[in-house]
């Protein structure tokens, strides 16, 4: 289904438009006939007409570019979020995963400082979490008077080893940053909406114990060291059990699969939703629910994206339900917490929110 014009921009403004994750919002908005600004150094795909997008060469000229949204769809050390932030505009920012390298932790915390001080409203890169079927989830559980939510179980996979497959040769970040910050995200998103926050949702603490198998790139001389490609985790989150798989290796199923059981007015229920790109699914108890399953996640994300900068107070989006700066560093905290869980094989607690984010 088209979407409305009222939950489109007028205008984006991409840079890295041509790798995998920004030619996905490339597609969405040249179908959609919106004005497009492109920034990428590489050459024009030639399946590409030049003539439905601006192509923007120099950086500068791109970071002043006057876009209704931009979409920063680079590595952390090539973005230039700086340069829009210091503008005192009130624009509108998607930023693409990881939120800072790995090894840089403190960035995390520099860039939530950085946004509180702009006007700028800047959302992470956590598709599901645009998706109307979370929406539909949290709904389905905000019902209930009597809610305990019990135990999620949430996979994310894929053959990322193959050799055939040209994406594979796309330098990656340990899985526990790449993939499993996606499920974490979904976990915190769904918990902080049914109990008001993130603090409240983890008023208990959190343990967690992960383990990990390396990944075996069909590019290895572009990895200076080795990284994960496959991590199992068991985490508490207050008294909700957490059971996670996050796999790469050869031969993995491709999986977007979320499980949510608990009580619900004194009765059992269970939601299945899988999120897979065009095997998208939605089950309450088993029994099928109303789900398209060719809905385009990256036009959910801008879609989803501008609605809440247009109609919801920047105030309000800085909340911890939805995926701005602040959210998205408590997920990576938790990812760094698997990554050391799976390294030291050894579990790690926080007694509070507030350890969560004061770590690293």
């Amino acid at each position: 289904m088209t979407p409305p014009l009222a939950d489109l921009p007028r205008s984006i403004a991409i840079a890295g438009a041509w790798g995998y994750i920004g030619r996905k919002f490339l597609d969405v908005a040249l179908a959609q006939g919106l004005r497009v600004y492109v920034h990428d150094p590489g050459p024009i795909p030639v399946d590409l007409d030049p003539s439905r997008f601006v192509l923007v060469t120099a950086e500068k000229d791109f970071y002043g570019l006057h876009a209704e949204f931009f979409h920063l769809a680079l590595h952390p050390e090539h973005r230039r979020l700086d340069l829009l932030l210091e503008r005192d505009e009130p624009l509108v920012i998607l930023v693409e995963k990881p939120m800072a390298l790995p090894g840089h932790p403190e960035e995390c915390r520099q860039i939530v400082e950085a946004v509180d001080r702009s006007r700028a409203t800047v959302f992470y890169d956590f598709p599901e979490l645009y998706d109307p079927l979370t929406a539909r989830v949290v709904e389905y559980l905000a019902g209930f008077r009597n809610l305990r939510i019990t135990r999620f179980f949430v996979q994310r996979s894929k053959d990322r080893e193959d050799p055939a497959n040209p994406r594979n040769y796309k330098r990656m970040v340990p899985i526990q940053y790449q993939e499993s910050v996606h499920c974490l995200a979904f976990v915190l998103h769904v918990l902080a909406a049914v109990k008001g926050s993130l603090a409240l949702a983890m008023a208990g603490g959190i343990r967690l114990m992960a383990r990990s198998e390396p990944y075996l790139p069909p590019n290895p001389r572009d990895y200076p060291d080795v990284v994960d490609g496959r991590c199992v985790y068991k985490a508490m989150i207050d008294d909700v059990k957490i059971e996670g798989l996050t796999d790469f290796k050869r031969g993995a199923e491709w999986a977007k699969r979320r499980v949510i059981r608990g009580i619900g007015d004194g009765r059992p229920f269970e939601i299945e939703v899988s999120f897979l790109e065009g095997q998208k699914s939605f089950r309450i108890d088993g029994l099928e629910q109303p789900c398209d399953p060719s809905a385009n996640s990256y036009e959910h994300v801008l879609t989803t994206a501008t609605r809440w900068a247009r109609e919801v107070a920047r105030d309000e989006l800085t909340a911890d339900t939805y995926p701005n700066p602040r959210f998205a560093r408590m997920t990576y905290q938790l990812s760094a917490a698997l990554w050391r869980s799976a390294r030291d094989r050894s579990e790690v607690l926080f007694r509070s929110a507030t350890d969560l984010e004061a770590d690293g």
